[in-house]
């Protein structure tokens, strides 16, 4: 699947660009001088050019703010009628806002705006993107060590141009590893402060601990209603609740990491969400009680399968109705899609705004539903021994998944970049730790039953689902992170073919461009001029041709 993608796709502006970031300065010429001569001297016959990344400044603030002003002035219509003095009540007369038709206007306009630039040179930033003439030699380029030094002129392949996160691109190379290693951190401090509102929520599925803890409650613990609501689908709901503030929080630690790419970003949150939920949902509700003996159960590693085995079956319950609470439910919100059609009614209906924001587009939550359906597959495999219950419940669930989501993804996410794939070797590793971790709680069922033949071929399953794992890394997992210089040359010598080298070409002077709206105009303030100049052309031929005898006036 993953080849199917790389020979499948047609040719793209991020197939033939490199990311340079790291590049060293000098006091005798800019960034830009030196990437064109780095890359002049060791790549003379594959580089074609580079654009450099420069630092927002003033400039395109005051764009970004006129952008929104335009779009919210837009609608509003005159409420005074045409009069010659200015308002009182509007702050001017009614043609105080208009759109420029002539073009020496706006070229004028342009012009005054371009003013207001600063050096060019002071804004450059230490990354440029680079363009080669082939995907063989920007491959290259993007896997091989640039200089003796590795924190210098550092490559990897570019993201696609609407995949590619302006912001981050600034950061210096030599603060990544840091921002890197205190996100870390971070993520896992977070893990741990959470185990306050989990251990919580793990009190309430416990009975005797609660009335113990709380003795006016048993009064009402007596009541059966109350009894199940307490113990069965208050704790899980309360769990969501919680859960609720994870997404945004790893999204916020991946963002902070400097990731180049929106894509990137929201993998790297994809992980974190992941491993938060599997050891705050499944490890810490299983290994249950307080944070002691949680800690204490891992002081033996012979007792791990036993510990396991004792702890599943108690928690299938919770593990039940946190199914029903978070899967149904989920997929229900999913298809009304309840936030987006929220803020649309407040924005139609309060703030009276007609027109849909630039940005109203919806995409795939992966950071979300991701590590949400992992852990399901999670609970099902460890449920499955002991508490089989469950998956009639989780079969529903992933059979009502597959329909709901193949509408969302087809009808109703908008596909703004390609992530080819990339999130696979996530789904892959986890269904792995899942099997394996299912077959460790079957060693400690078949220990605890002292059934010594049950247990001796459940060993050899788990090398043999090792072995799996490790063939699958070696076979598969080195196409997700470096592409076939096969494939490559192939699709090379098509382009060449196919003429259609000319056309890439084109597309590359324009396709990583940091501010859209300035190329946009420029380029139909270009196009509009060469329109006019080769219309006057024509009439000037036209009236050389015989018989076209010029007008006089008299």
């Amino acid at each position: 699947m993953r080849l199917a993608h790389i020979s499948g796709s047609p040719p793209k502006p991020s197939h033939f660009t490199v990311l340079v970031r790291g590049i060293p300065w000098s006091s005798d010429h800019s960034y830009s001088d030196s990437v064109e001569k780095f890359f002049s001297t060791y790549y003379p016959a594959s580089y074609v050019s580079h654009q450099m990344v420069f630092q927002a400044g003033t400039v395109d603030k005051l764009m970004k703010d006129a952008e929104k002003m335009y779009r919210i002035l837009k609608k509003i219509e005159p409420q005074c009628k045409e009069i010659s003095m200015p308002c009182c009540l509007c702050g001017g007369t009614t043609h105080s806002f208009k759109m420029l038709n002539n073009r020496a206007e706006r070229i004028k306009s342009k012009a005054s705006v371009d003013e207001l630039q600063p050096n060019q040179r002071e804004k450059e930033r230490p990354a440029a993107f680079v363009f080669f003439r082939t995907r063989y030699a920007a491959v290259v380029a993007a896997q091989v060590l640039q200089s003796s030094n590795p924190m210098l002129w550092v490559t990897q392949l570019a993201p696609e141009p609407c995949d590619v996160y302006w912001s981050n691109l600034s950061i210096p190379y030599k603060q990544v590893w840091l921002r890197k290693l205190a996100t870390l951190v971070g993520a896992i401090v977070f893990m741990f402060v959470f185990l306050v509102p989990v251990t919580f929520v793990q009190g309430l599925t416990q009975l005797d601990q609660l009335s113990h803890t709380f003795p006016f409650l048993r009064g009402i613990l007596k009541q059966k209603f109350m009894n199940q609501v307490l113990t069965g689908y208050l704790p899980s709901v309360i769990l969501i609740i919680f859960l609720y503030a994870v997404p945004p929080t790893m999204m916020l630690f991946s963002k902070m990491e400097g990731s180049v790419s929106r894509s990137e970003r929201k993998k790297s949150a994809c992980i974190k969400v992941l491993h938060f939920t599997i050891w705050n949902v499944f490890f810490v509700n299983v290994l249950s009680g307080s944070v002691i003996r949680q800690l204490s159960v891992f002081s033996s590693v012979r007792d791990i399968p036993t510990q396991l085995a004792k702890a599943v079956p108690t928690q299938a319950t919770f593990f039940t109705t946190y199914v029903l609470s978070s899967g149904w439910a989920s997929l229900s919100c999913e298809v009304i899609q309840l936030f987006p059609l929220l803020c649309n009614v407040f924005r139609r209906f309060i703030l009276r705004r007609e027109e849909d924001p630039s940005n109203c587009a919806l995409t795939f939550p992966y950071h979300t539903e991701i590590p949400r359906h992992l852990l399901f597959g999670l609970i099902g495999f460890t449920c499955s021994v002991m508490a089989p219950l469950i998956l009639p419940f989780l079969l529903v669930y992933f059979s009502l998944a597959f329909l709901i989501y193949r509408n969302q993804i087809l009808n109703v996410y908008v596909s703004k970049y390609e992530s080819g794939g990339q999130f696979w070797p996530i789904v892959h590793n986890t269904t792995i730790f899942s099997l394996v971790l299912t077959q460790v709680i079957a060693l400690g069922v078949f220990g605890i039953k002292i059934s010594p033949v049950a247990s001796g071929f459940t060993i050899p399953l788990i090398l043999l689902t090792l072995l799996f794992n490790e063939y699958c890394r070696q076979r598969f997992y080195p196409i997700f992170k470096r592409s076939p210089a096969q494939v490559l040359i192939e699709m090379d010598r098509q382009d060449e073919q196919w003429g259609k080298v000319e056309e890439i070409y084109n597309q590359l002077r324009s396709a990583y461009c940091q501010f859209p709206s300035i190329s946009q105009e420029l380029s139909i303030a270009g196009s509009s001029e060469h329109h006019e100049d080769k219309e006057s052309s024509e009439d000037l031929e036209s009236l050389k041709k015989p018989g076209n005898e010029p007008v006089k006036i008299k």
